[in-house]
């Protein structure tokens, strides 16, 4: 069943609606959760309060994705929300993104109905340099924390980025200090994992684990609890959490062009001559980040789309600085068959033809694709199809200027586009 979004109401009626959508009497109830059919009775006619404890238990038997957990805390005066949320603030004028915060959402609605509802979920949020994922992650998750009684806890793992991705020990230590623990800073990480999740259970929270380095960085920092539920934003795509940890996965593709209008309208400011809107956003492949540049170049700013807005920027406001965090990340052989890529003008391409454009055999070629694709250099379109971004192709040119290629085995040399 759906979780209600509406505004809160009783819980009483709520745990009666709930129980005849899943046709299950009141007894049958009672059995479920450990309660005595005569208690659950008062709770639903208001002769009773709810406490945590019943509303967790009906949750998992009803699996109503932690509704009724919701509308306890929302019944409890002076409650507003979680009395633990470490978001940091969003940007002001969010866009779009009804697709992505409704796969979001549905995550978590299923959540509830899953058979293997003591583990929690886990939702990895992926796409290239500069698409929005730590935006519109963030803006889903404000959204619902108040569905969190026990808090939002929030890390940046820094995985692409000019420094070091952040240490695990660190981010573990962090979260315990949240909880009220304490540990020292000789206490092994897998200690510290340990004793995390042991404070996690019985807990209904949001983790949000924003720019990981890879799977390895985020597996200590799963709750086991089954109340919990964990977004993590990456440009990798994580497949070791999807494959061996059973993951979901949220793509963030860019941006519809109403919505890339929408965001270059709002950026721009008044005047903006929405003529010439579209070619922009084509022209920046509808990526947010470019947008936004684009719009400040419209504003007076008269930069390049890969330049931040205005010289003391932020180094992470510049598109070319947050794709080279993804493209130095990636092997030496990866790194060369993208230049080589783009320099011979690709932008939809088969292991075999990347085979011939880089002199080496057809597998050689597929691991090479693959490993760009892994953090969104490349996009899979298809079983053996990689396409190449007009943007990427842009930067990668750039970087062919800067160094220059290699010969190909063979002396191959730049072809022409390729079609297959």
């Amino acid at each position: 069943m759906e979780i209600d979004t509406s505004p809160p109401r009783s819980f009483g009626p709520a745990l009666r609606a709930a129980r005849r959508d899943q046709q299950l009497s009141l007894g049958q109830l009672a059995l479920l959760v450990n309660y005595s059919k005569s208690h659950l009775s008062r709770v639903e006619t208001g002769g009773k309060a709810p406490t945590d404890m019943l509303a967790r238990r009906c949750d998992e038997a009803l699996r109503t994705g932690g509704r009724l957990s919701g509308l306890v805390d929302a019944g409890r005066p002076g409650r507003r929300g979680p009395s633990l949320n470490q978001l940091p603030r969003t940007a002001p004028g969010f866009v779009g993104r009804a697709e992505t915060v409704a796969a979001l959402d549905r995550t978590l609605q299923a959540a509830g109905t899953r058979r293997d509802a003591a583990q929690c979920t886990v939702v990895v949020v992926d796409g290239p340099a500069g698409i929005g994922k730590t935006t519109t992650a963030l803006h889903w998750a404000h959204g619902v924390a108040r569905r969190f009684p026990d808090g939002v806890l929030f890390a940046d793992l820094g995985g692409f980025g000019p420094g070091r991705p952040a240490e695990v020990s660190d981010v573990l230590r962090h979260f315990m200090a949240s909880l009220g623990a304490q540990a020292g800073t000789d206490v092994p990480a897998e200690h510290l994992a340990a004793r995390y999740r042991s404070l996690m259970t019985g807990k209904r929270a949001l983790v949000v684990l924003d720019n990981a380095a890879g799977a390895g960085q985020v597996r200590p920092l799963l709750p086991a609890a089954g109340g919990c539920h964990v977004v993590v934003t990456s440009r990798d795509r994580l497949s070791g959490l999807v494959v061996r940890d059973g993951a979901e996965r949220v793509t963030v593709p860019p941006m519809a062009e109403d919505e890339a209008l929408r965001l270059l309208e709002a950026v721009a400011g008044p005047g903006f001559d929405r003529s010439a809107a579209p070619d922009i956003a084509h022209s920046c492949g509808c990526v947010p980040l470019a947008l936004r540049v684009a719009a400040q170049d419209i504003a007076g700013w008269h930069r390049s789309p890969f330049d931040g807005p205005g010289g003391g920027a932020d180094e992470a406001t510049t598109l070319r600085t947050v794709l080279s965090w993804s493209y130095r990340t990636v092997p030496p052989a990866a790194a060369q068959a993208l230049r080589r890529l783009a320099a011979g003008g690709c932008e939809t391409v088969s292991p075999a033809t990347a085979a011939g454009l880089l002199g080496t055999g057809v597998h050689e070629a597929h691991v090479l694709l693959d490993a760009l694709a892994e953090v969104h250099l490349l996009h899979r379109t298809a079983p053996g199809t990689y396409r190449l971004d007009r943007l990427t192709a842009a930067f990668s040119d750039e970087m062919d200027a800067s160094r220059p290629l290699r010969p190909a085995p063979g002396g191959l040399q730049r072809t022409g586009p390729s079609t297959r």
